[in-house]
C-alpha cells in the first residue's frame, strides 16, 4: 500500500488500476475496410493513431478494479462504497455499478455516475463526500 503522510486530511487515493480492450483498430485499418481516408489525414485533424475496441465496460472495470484493490492492499470486506463513472454503461437498468460489484466480491452500495466528460471528478467528489 502507498504510504500515506501524517500531514493527510480527509481521503486519501491508495490504489488505482487501468484497462484497455486487446483489440488494437488503426487508422489503416480503418482504410484497409474501404473507408476512403489515410492515416494522416486523421492524425492531423484528430491526433488518433489507433483506438482500442471490445470488451464492455463491466470486464474494463473489473481488471482496473481489482488492480487498485491490489495496490492499496484492501480485500473485498473492506470497501464501503463502489462508484462507478461512466458514460457508456453495459446497460440502463441495473447499474453497470452491480456487475462490478458482484465480480470484485463486494457486499457494499454501488451506483454509477452519469456526467460525461466531468464524471470522474463528480464520482471523486460524491466518494469523498460518503467518506466524510
Amino acid at each position: 500500500m502507498p504510504t500515506v503522510p501524517p500531514s493527510a486530511r480527509g481521503a486519501v487515493i491508495t490504489g488505482w488500476g487501468t484497462a484497455l480492450p486487446d483489440k488494437v483498430l488503426t487508422n489503416d485499418d480503418l482504410r484497409a475496410s474501404g473507408l476512403d481516408t489515410s492515416d494522416e489525414w486523421i492524425v492531423d485533424r484528430t491526433g488518433i493513431k489507433e483506438r482500442r475496441i471490445g470488451g464492455s465496460t463491466a470486464s474494463l472495470s473489473v481488471d482496473a478494479g481489482r488492480q487498485a484493490m491490489e495496490m492499496a492492499g484492501v480485500e473485498p470486506s473492506q470497501i464501503d462504497a463502489l462508484v462507478l463513472a461512466t458514460t457508456t454503461p453495459d446497460r440502463s437498468i441495473p447499474g453497470t455499478s452491480s456487475t462490478v460489484q458482484y465480480q470484485l466480491g463486494l457486499f457494499c452500495g454501488a451506483f454509477d455516475v452519469n456526467a460525461a466528460c466531468s464524471g470522474f471528478t463528480y464520482a471523486l467528489v460524491v466518494a469523498h463526500g460518503l467518506i466524510a
